[in-house]
């Protein structure tokens, strides 16, 4: 019963990867396949959960969503074949506005998602009202989802004050809430 609970948990993390892929694709129909994708995630919990317990399978689910999704954008990568040095436009000098843009955003989406992150994961492993083991092992296991989320989220708003506050207030508040009652 395990086995197919996990193999379950597995499919169903795979297929709501999949209907994402296809809303996305398909804008007249995403809505339909944002709700199927909804409710194979509920799905996938419910299996992970029924399988091995809320302790142990809310850190299998993350790692399977992050794993699933992995594995489906390597199957989406594309090999343009390399166009000849002759074909090449030269570009132009970049403006110097365009450069510092880039270095914000990098700033941004590196060092401050990576420290919003592990405020999240640091007051998960303070607060949250699991076993010590679970609380550590699903707090790592969330940090690299949430950076990757940080980072996306950096690298797709057009304006960057507003991911450089949220994440700076979720890194304040996660640091503070691990920190609180410590001493």
């Amino acid at each position: 019963m395990l086995a197919i609970l996990g193999a379950g948990g597995v499919g169903t993390t795979v297929g709501a990867i999949v209907a994402l892929w296809r809303g996305s694709a398909r804008p007249a129909r995403g809505r339909v396949f944002r709700g199927l994708a909804a409710m194979l995630a509920m799905a996938s919990a419910a299996c992970w959960i029924a399988a091995a317990g809320a302790e142990i399978g809310i850190p299998l689910l993350l790692e399977t969503w992050a794993l699933a999704g992995f594995a489906f954008i390597l199957t989406r990568l594309e090999r343009r074949p390399d166009r000849a040095a002759r074909d090449r436009v030269q570009a132009g000098p970049v403006a110097r506005g365009k450069v510092s843009h880039g270095i914000a955003r990098v700033a941004i989406a590196g060092p401050l998602g990576f420290a919003a992150a592990i405020g999240i994961a640091a007051a998960i492993a303070t607060r949250a009202p699991l076993a010590e083991q679970t609380r550590l092992i699903g707090a790592g296991l969330l940090v690299p989802s949430l950076w990757a989320v940080f980072v996306g989220w950096t690298l797709m708003a057009r304006r960057l004050p507003m991911p450089a506050a949220g994440m700076a207030v979720l890194a304040g508040t996660g640091f503070g809430l691990a920190l609180l009652g410590q001493g």
